[in-house]
């Protein structure tokens, strides 16, 4: 017979233990976040009006993407090598390696957009490349974003990586707030902004960290063979995954038009915030999972049942919050949001599995990765083609599912080649 008052203890003990609580943390920064970044929309928009908007949106978007390449998988083999550190001073001592690693990524990422400047006006039709030119000595800080998580995951302080979330986008509007009293604002004025909240929040966040810069030779050593070893195959995976994650919303313009993109990202804007909390709990729990066996079953549980409850609740009231939120001119959005709240089901389903991240499959990883990208791309083209908007969330929800099925045959693979799991294995830090 269930005894569902030791259950509710012990749910209770686990939401109010450790993990739990940097769960929690993690989650509430990252919402925090998400309203800050509609503020910070609000006061861009206003401001600059919807070309002087496009230009810093277009800028922010290509820096975001093509950062995405210089990251080589370097912090990737960051966070395992911290994760599975000895002691505390090891891990700040990787921490400090790291960061001299992340500046070289970073100066030559600051090459890549000096040398792109002088081409990218003639390749979109923009007036942007001399923005690029005057700030491609700042944009070496980009790849730090990366370092951040990196760190943080690896050395299990989330409340500290979680003041990230928030710093950047605060000292933006505060920011934003002061110079629009003081000068006639221009895009150029909000990239640097831009720029300089990401620069304050790096600086502060890494300081909490306490890196250290001994046993450099030995650290950089260490930094090179993961990435040889795990890191790079974690990367090449991300970069087919990634790149091909947002071809949804260039193949429903070029087949439909951009009034059901916007439907599409509004019900995607709804719909994400539920994979959140599981992503949280990953990297949560990152570090324990170097030394256990297996995935504990209540965090599969805890995972499943939060996701369950999101999907039901807005399947009960994605019309309410549409129309509350953006009025009734909006309302087709609404039919998209259950195949999109399926796909983000599946999604928060699977980040459990970055458990295998933590044991360093980095093939396996990036086999899935590989599968994911061929199934977006043939999705997209076919079922957007056939059925619009509506065709692009079931190519979602139908590549996530791959996935979620995928990683969950590599850990049972894994489990089998382990099976003196003991019980002191499968406990989670409380």
């Amino acid at each position: 017979m269930i005894d569902a008052k030791s259950i509710l203890s012990e749910f209770r003990k686990d939401l109010f233990g450790k993990t739990g609580r940097q769960a929690s943390v993690l989650y509430s920064s990252q919402i925090a976040a998400l309203l800050l970044g509609v503020v910070t929309r609000i006061i861009s928009t206003r401001a600059l009006g919807p070309e002087g908007y496009g230009i810093l949106a277009f800028f922010i978007s290509i820096t975001t993407f093509t950062v995405l390449f210089f990251r080589f998988g370097l912090f990737s083999a960051g966070t395992l090598l911290i994760a599975e550190s000895k002691s505390e001073r090891e891990g700040r001592e990787l921490a400090g390696s790291l960061i001299l690693v992340t500046f070289i990524a970073g100066v030559v990422y600051s090459l890549f957009v000096l040398i792109f400047s002088f081409f990218i006006d003639d390749i979109f039709n923009t007036e942007i490349g001399w923005i690029l030119r005057y700030c491609s000595v700042l944009v070496i800080i980009l790849p730090f974003t990366y370092l951040i998580y990196s760190v943080g995951t690896g050395m299990n302080k989330i409340e500290r990586m979680s003041l990230f979330n928030i710093i950047p986008r605060l000292t933006y509007v505060l920011g934003a707030l002061v110079l629009l009293k003081m000068l006639e604002i221009s895009p150029f004025h909000f990239v640097l902004l831009h720029i300089a909240s990401i620069i304050v929040g790096v600086l502060f966040t890494v300081n909490l960290f306490h890196p250290l810069f001994t046993q450099m030779r030995k650290n950089l050593h260490s930094i090179w063979q993961k990435t040889k070893d795990y890191g790079r195959h974690v990367y090449f995976g991300e970069i087919a995954n990634q790149t091909t994650y947002h071809l949804d919303g260039i193949f429903i313009t070029y087949f439909v038009n951009t009034t059901q993109l916007g439907f599409y990202s509004l019900a995607t804007a709804i719909t994400t915030p539920m994979v959140a909390l599981s992503r949280s709990l990953l990297i949560t729990l990152f570090k324990d999972f170097t030394r256990l066996t297996r995935i504990p079953r209540k965090v599969i549980v805890y995972n499943f049942l939060w996701l369950a409850a999101c999907v039901a609740g807005l399947a009960i009231f994605g019309k309410f919050i549409v129309v509350l939120l953006f009025t009734e001119k909006f309302l087709p959005a609404v039919r998209l949001i259950p195949p999109l709240a399926v796909a983000a089901f599946f999604q928060g389903m699977y980040q459990p599995y970055g458990f295998l991240a933590a044991k360093g499959k980095g093939k396996w990883i990036r086999n899935v990765a590989h599968t994911e990208a061929v199934c977006n791309v043939i999705g997209n083209i076919f079922l957007i083609y056939f059925f619009g908007a509506y065709g692009a969330a079931v190519a979602s929800a139908i590549s996530k599912f791959i996935h979620w099925v995928m990683l969950r045959h590599y850990y049972h693979r894994f489990i089998k080649g382990d099976t003196t799991t003991s019980q002191d294995d499968t406990q989670i830090d409380s």
